[in-house]
């Protein structure tokens, strides 16, 4: 299968540090469901939250995980079409 652009470029974004993601989003490989399943939270650690600085700081690493939801979401949705989620 392939993956739309929109998707693979969500996943080099999102994951940039993480050449494998990328090769399965381009391979359109199904395990890339795999991965994003494994590293997409929807919720902060608690110690995340004692040790923060700022709100501004829990702000912007629970935006970061919600996209990362958002592309799990997007791969379900292209990789199942049939299935609505």
């Amino acid at each position: 299968m392939a993956y739309s652009e929109e998707l693979i470029k969500e996943v080099r974004e999102c994951y940039p540090d993480s050449p494998e993601m990328h090769r399965l989003a381009e391979s359109g490989h199904r395990f890339l469901g795999s991965y994003l399943a494994d590293s997409a939270q929807d919720a902060i650690a608690l110690d995340t939250v004692l040790i923060a600085s700022s709100l501004e700081e829990l702000k912007e690493k629970a935006m970061r995980m919600k996209r990362k939801v958002v592309l799990y979401k997007k791969w379900c949705e292209e990789d199942n079409p049939e299935i609505k989620y």
